[in-house]
């Protein structure tokens, strides 16, 4: 545990230690703004060998990005505590934030703690994520180019990612891992008029080693060639600590309302990363942080400096 005054108030407590997070850490550290951030160290890309186009630091582990951001922190005066928040609330010009090892103080509030994908349901596949399964086209579709792909999921959801992988080879596979397909007439008609078949038998078993995919057999005990596989069956936020505060979510979608600034429809709680709506990428998400930061900030100063 951190040791922290839990009696004291921070200027801004950020709730989430990913790119989102410590970028918004590091700005705010740079005003000299007494500066919490609340982790409890496990963030969406854990399985993901390398981040990519994330400018000066392509092919950087994730793990090392994050090491190396709470390093750029810690430089700055920001304090850590690695515990899981449990509630934020408002007790009247400041916020109280309870976690598993106190109850801190703020008089800002950051949502950095992101969403986490539903993994298909299949036999071993932790051994294959973040190495040759992947959920993200943006981050990991140049890494498959030319290779044999296929796309688990159903409905319009599938059809896009898989019309989508189109950009890097010509030879993609969907996989509705039992279920219905759940397509219209117009989504199957370009799927197959790109040559894209569609499998629904539940996927038995991965084939490989080391990580690595060479085929995926099926309970119908077909053998179907495959060097990577994306999947897409959907998102939720990671906790509700959004909703019980009373920041507005966006119907049918894992994120919060926000303004321009990042501002959530709670005054004082802003929300960065992927609980933000817009694309889910490390470097997107570090800009989120400073936006954030920077409106946080100039919210902060006295009257007399503002004009």
């Amino acid at each position: 545990m951190t040791d922290i005054n839990f009696h004291s108030t921070f200027d801004c407590v950020i709730i989430g230690g990913g790119p989102s997070g410590l970028t918004c850490a590091i700005f705010m550290g740079r005003y000299r703004r007494r500066v919490l951030v609340i982790d409890s160290g496990k963030p969406r890309n854990y399985a993901s060998h390398a981040i990519h186009g994330f400018l000066g630091h392509h092919q950087i582990k994730p793990a090392e990005l994050l090491r190396k951001g709470r390093d750029e922190a810690e430089q700055v005066g920001v304090t850590f505590l690695n515990s899981v928040a449990r509630k934020v609330e408002r007790c009247g010009d400041t916020f109280e934030i309870k976690t598993d090892q106190g109850t801190a103080k703020g008089r800002r509030v950051v949502l950095a703690y992101g969403v986490r994908d539903i993994l298909p349901s299949i036999p071993d596949l932790e051994s294959y994520y973040g190495k040759s399964i992947f959920h993200c086209p943006d981050c990991d579709g140049y890494e498959v180019t030319g290779k044999r792909v296929g796309v688990i999921g159903r409905g319009k959801n599938v059809a896009g990612l898989s019309l989508k992988m189109l950009q890097w080879t010509p030879e993609v596979t969907i996989f509705t891992n039992g279920e219905d397909r759940e397509q219209n007439a117009e989504q199957t008609s370009k799927l197959q008029a790109e040559g894209i078949r569609g499998m629904t038998s539940p996927i038995r078993k991965l084939v490989g080693s080391d990580g690595l995919l060479t085929a995926l057999e099926l309970e119908t005990g077909d053998l179907v060639e495959i060097d990577a596989l994306f999947f897409t069956i959907g998102v939720e936020r990671s906790c509700t600590l959004a909703e019980d505060a009373g920041c507005k979510v966006i119907d049918d979608q894992p994120c919060l309302v926000v303004d321009e600034y990042k501002q959530s429809t709670v005054e004082g709680i802003y929300v960065i990363g992927d609980l933000a709506p817009g694309s889910q990428l490390a470097i997107t998400s570090a800009a989120d942080g400073a936006i954030a930061a920077i409106a946080i900030n100039k919210t902060l100063l006295p009257p007399a400096w503002r004009v």
